[in-house]
């Protein structure tokens, strides 16, 4: 961990800019290579976990870097800044899946568009990488409660709800199948059953993500300054 409050406001300024361009870009602009001078408009944005979760480390990363900027102006050298601790844990495990789902899933590493899309590279991965890096290194440990992991799951539950009631009314309304954002959320192609299926996969994909992120967290230095877990003291919610 890192305490010193004039670093964790430059990091977070630089986050801010470039999650700020992220966000911008989540509208449709830059997205496929750099240099395209083709300035188009997403009007499909909102329906993205991807894009959602780069607003929340957004928001929640312009007021971390707000809080911080105050204190160092206050004065203060030393110190850890974290206004809404349980939300940005939340956001944390967000944005971690996020990247690993792209990754992992969705993104082709081997591919030449993959590194020349502007966009691709501030939402998917620097964000994300710079968001988890700010709350590994610059956030106080012990602060995440023992079932804070599994509040990491209601942002991601109510945009699966949100996705397949809206699915489900433009199937009703227009007569055409609605185009899912994700293959693991296809109504169409899976079914119910297995969008359930795959949901219960990347929820229990949260939960250990979540606790990996919770047990890091009770890492801290003792009075030989040598790294240990401690668990003393958690609080349940």
């Amino acid at each position: 961990m890192n305490d010193n409050l004039f670093t964790q406001m430059i990091y977070r300024i630089v986050f801010c800019v470039i999650s700020a361009l992220a966000c911008v870009l989540t509208l449709g602009y830059f997205t496929h290579t750099f240099g395209n001078d083709s300035f188009t408009f997403s009007n499909d944005f909102w329906l993205f976990y991807t894009n959602i979760s780069n607003y929340f480390c957004f928001g929640v990363g312009v007021a971390t870097c707000a809080a911080t900027v105050k204190r160092v102006k206050g004065g203060e050298t030393r110190g850890f800044v974290s206004p809404c601790k349980t939300l940005k844990f939340c956001t944390t495990v967000m944005i971690l899946v996020t990247f690993l789902v792209y990754v992992s899933l969705l993104g082709d590493l081997g591919s030449w568009s993959f590194w020349n899309a502007l966009g691709n590279l501030t939402y998917h991965v620097a964000v994300p990488i710079l968001f988890i890096v700010d709350w590994a290194l610059f956030d106080e440990h012990k602060s995440v409660k023992i079932l804070d992991p599994l509040k990491a799951w209601i942002i991601p539950l109510i945009y699966v709800v949100y996705i397949l009631i809206y699915g489900a009314v433009f199937k009703a309304v227009t007569g055409n199948e609605f185009s899912y954002p994700y293959f693991f959320l296809n109504v169409n192609k899976l079914g119910y059953g297995g969008v359930c299926v795959w949901v219960v996969i990347l929820l229990l994909i949260f939960a250990v993500l979540s606790y990996i992120m919770f047990i890091y967290d009770k890492l801290v230095k003792d009075e030989n300054g040598k790294w240990k877990l401690d668990f003393k003291g958690i609080k349940l919610i």
